[in-house]
């Protein structure tokens, strides 16, 4: 395959490049008789590759351009791979295979440098950038000028530790929150224009990020309003690890300055308001900066959200609480406090007029709807992380594709459909949660045994109706399944040295064998072999304690995958439970965790070892609090007799009831 002779356009970042690899990973053309690589993904991957080895004269870290030439590898080893097969498929007189695979066009400078290696970082190709950046903004009034800023930073990922920042691309009318929509188009197509932002069309809209990432280090103006941002949050951290003291808090020249910013984090959007608050205190004007606020309010949007938004909280909340404010008004609240990063803490809300209300994809995690009634809610692909529906009851709500990780479900009363299909529910927990048999909770390719709380009478009744064998289509699954086989991958093509790729690879069968293991998927013994690879690394690796840690974290892999394996007779699985004794014993000693000790006492309870197997279950549960999740489905056959009613008894888990259903149902048709 020999690429056409034409300039190539770098991606503009590490990010960009990412991208275009998972995109072509997912969608590239093969022939459906003979499964072999299309003319048409031939060229993909041509274009991609060329692109990808342009994309190093903008890569400006040792980081991203080591993954960059891992991505190259990797699609030009796919593609020779590929084409051998499609040679092979049409027979005998199909053109032979170019084993040098890519040949791109490059800079005559360049032309004596190996084939599918990256360009050399080329800072003139930005420093340019950067140079027709300065002339844009010194063409802008002050007030243009701010908005560049806002806009710029918009587009630009802020982490939480010391990592590199990176590219955060945004829909266009996302970015028009800044300003006035007219005043924002001119300056960001101004952008486009100085090659300083490049746009890309999606199903949403305009998609636009930084034209190259390098960008934020080596053009001047940015790099130091980049500085600026990155001082509020060391200020707000420093706020945090004073025990939130208010001489730790901003005054009203920095709390103006900071409030300009978006994606702010949580913590520091709470420094910021309690900035605000101190600051009305202090000065003792609040009635005075309301009124001001007010006014500018009216006339700017932006300062409605710099300013504004802090004080009308409490006044948006007292709406949502009382009981005479229409639902589709409340929900339209509530999304208005998800959108301004404000914490919703609804206890008691009443959400049960028959009228649709339209929650889907709000940003709210932690939110608080304890004791709520909820009734024809969509929280469909919401982010609802750590959630709290504690006591609340539902009817006919949709949590679809949702994250609802760690969320509580506790005490919840189901009347009808309440759907979690798709949803990401790893560590939710479903405590005494009521509902009829005739109304089972939806949980279509939803891992519904990774939550915590589910009774024995539950798991059964859910292993019928959405049984773990039809668990092999999920998304979330194949997502964490690809990506570690695209990380092996990448470590096999990066020319590590060898003990270093050994380990990666190592931790990578071990990842895989316990994904595998948590989703019940090891009856084709594919879970068993990559955690046996990963163990046969760790007994001969160097002396390490980490590597100690690793070793025993991949025998209670290993030794999970056994006492789920499946047995011809009793003396075959009386052999893999004494081998995940022995594993699991060893591990525990290592390092002394909860949930291997778990596994631990499950496999002295059946081995007939029960005085031992209810000590280690008493210090794993009670005394170091660990509630098992996928072990109660996944083992279930094994919790008999007096363990397993030890087991219900320190997890507080009891047969499920629908005591109170029909009376608290009910109440969704009460006035109160």
């Amino acid at each position: 395959m020999t690429a056409a002779n034409q300039h190539h356009e770098p991606y503009p970042s590490m990010d960009a490049l990412r991208r275009a690899h998972e995109y072509l990973f997912d969608n590239l053309p093969t022939s459906e008789r003979s499964g072999s690589l299309t003319e048409a993904g031939s060229m993909q991957i041509e274009e991609f590759i060329s692109r990808a080895i342009a994309t190093g004269a903008v890569l400006d870290t040792l980081a991203d351009r080591r993954e960059a030439q891992g991505l190259v590898d990797y699609w030009v080893a796919s593609a020779f791979t590929q084409l051998q097969l499609s040679s092979l498929a049409r027979g005998p007189a199909s053109k032979s295979v170019d084993s040098s695979v890519v040949h791109s066009q490059r800079d005559p400078e360049y032309q004596d440098r190996p084939d599918n290696q990256l360009e050399p970082f080329n800072p003139a190709v930005v420093d340019a950038a950067a140079e027709r950046g300065d002339a844009f903004i010194r063409g802008l009034s002050a007030k243009q000028t701010d908005l560049v800023r806002r806009v710029l930073l918009g587009v630009l990922r802020f982490p939480d530790h010391e990592q590199e920042i990176s590219s955060r691309p945004a829909r266009r009318e996302e970015l028009n929150k800044f300003g006035k929509k007219g005043q924002v188009d001119e300056l960001l197509d101004g952008l486009k224009d100085a090659g300083i932002l490049v746009g890309r069309p999606t199903k949403e809209g305009e998609e636009l990020s930084l034209q190259y990432l390098a960008l934020s280090r080596r053009w001047g103006w940015l790099a130091k309003e980049i500085d600026k941002r990155k001082n509020l949050s060391d200020l707000a951290l420093s706020w945090i690890g004073s025990n939130r003291s208010t001489g730790a808090l901003l005054d009203w020249r920095l709390i103006r300055r900071f409030r300009e910013y978006g994606n702010l984090k949580q913590w520091e959007t709470d420094f910021i308001n309690a900035s605000s608050r101190w600051n009305i205190i202090k000065a003792g004007v609040a009635l005075a900066v309301v009124i001001v606020i007010g006014v500018i309010a009216l006339a700017s949007s932006p300062a409605y959200e710099k300013l504004y938004v802090p004080l009308r909280v409490n006044g948006v909340v007292q709406k949502i609480e009382d009981k005479r404010t229409p639902d589709e008004t409340k929900a339209d609240d509530i999304r208005w406090l998800a959108t301004y990063h404000q914490k919703l803490e609804v206890h008691g809300l009443r959400l049960a007029e028959p009228v649709k209300k339209d929650l889907h994809g709000i940003a709210a995690a932690g939110a608080q709807f304890r004791e709520s009634k909820l009734r024809n809610v969509a929280f469909e692909r919401a982010t609802l992380s750590s959630a709290s529906f504690e006591g609340a009851v539902l009817e006919n709500v949709n949590f679809r594709n949702a994250k609802l990780d760690q969320a509580n479900f506790d005490g919840v009363y189901l009347c009808k459909q309440v759907d979690f299909s798709g949803a990401d529910i790893a560590g939710a927990s479903f405590k005494r949660m009521k509902f009829w048999n005739d109304n089972i909770p939806i949980f279509a390719e939803a891992p519904w045994w990774q939550a915590k709380g589910w009774g024995f009478d539950e798991i059964d009744l859910l292993e019928k109706r959405y049984p773990r064998k039809d668990i092999g289509q999920n998304d979330g699954l194949k997502s964490i399944l690809d990506k570690i086989n695209f990380a092996r991958n990448v470590y096999e093509k990066m020319g590590l040295d060898e003990e270093d790729k050994l380990e990666r690879l190592a931790s990578l069968n071990n990842q895989r064998a316990w994904t595998l293991a948590t989703y019940g998927l090891i009856g084709d013994g594919e879970a068993e072999a990559a955690a046996t690879a990963a163990m046969d690394y760790y007994a001969r690796a160097r002396d390490e304690p980490y590597l100690k840690i690793r070793g025993a974290s991949t025998a209670d892999t290993l030794a999970y995958i056994l006492m789920q394996k499946p047995a011809k007779d009793d003396a075959e699985e009386k052999n893999n439970f004494t081998r995940a004794l022995a594993l699991l014993k060893s591990a525990a000693e290592t390092i002394d965790d909860a949930e291997v000790i778990f596994r631990y006492a499950v496999a002295l309870h059946v081995l007939g070892q029960d005085e031992e197997a209810i000590a280690q279950l008493q210090k794993a549960l009670p005394e170091k609090e660990y509630e098992p999740t996928h072990e109660l489905l996944l083992l279930n056959k094994h919790f008999t007799g007096t363990f397993k009613k030890e087991v219900m008894n320190s997890t507080a888990t009891i047969n499920r009831t629908t005591a109170g259903l029909v009376t608290r149902c009910a109440t969704l048709n009460s006035p109160n």
